[in-house]
């Protein structure tokens, strides 16, 4: 089922753009995580689950590239992805000081892959509506905290949005 809506939504995005750069990319919240394991907690049983359940929805999307930010959880949410397609999960930092230049270096760095390529990016609840909102100039939901099985799917043309969707996965 879900590798039919990720091949259904691809489709109706389209693939690459014959007049120039054209790329999409897969927002996620981290997956569970434990609670009582300080600032930087692992993911839990559940959240291990969900991982599987991301890499197998995003598979089919074949992405070019990872990210996660700096924290365990959204690098084990990105891990099983990465590992089936054979991608390191680049980490790029965040913090309070960096979240308003994050959209843009994010944005760069899928700008810079090759032409109809896809990344997946795994963030966090207080950080994602802030970087959708920033590329797509749109007021998104916020994401509550018992919520990590949204996805958004932003499509690029040139690195300016040309869509963007807000799933479940």
């Amino acid at each position: 089922m879900k590798r039919l809506l990720i091949s259904a939504v691809l489709a109706l995005f389209g693939s690459a753009s014959a007049n120039g750069q054209s790329h999409t990319a897969f927002l996620v919240r981290h997956a569970e995580k434990a609670a009582d394991q300080g600032n930087d907690p692992e993911l839990t049983a559940e959240g291990r689950e969900r991982a599987l359940r991301l890499r197998e929805a995003l598979q089919p999307a074949n992405p070019a590239a990872v990210y996660a930010t700096q924290f365990r959880r959204t690098q084990q949410t990105a891990q099983p992805l990465a590992d089936a397609l054979g991608l390191p999960v680049t980490v790029i930092e965040t913090s309070s000081e960096l979240a308003g230049k994050y959209p843009g270096v994010l944005l760069e760095r899928i700008c810079a892959l090759p032409n109809g390529a896809s990344a997946l990016v795994v963030g966090h609840s207080n950080t994602l509506p802030g970087i959708v909102e920033a590329w797509t100039l749109a007021p998104v939901k916020p994401i509550s905290d018992h919520e990590h099985d949204r996805l958004f799917m932003v499509k690029l043309d040139k690195c300016q949005v040309s869509g963007s969707l807000d799933l479940r996965y």
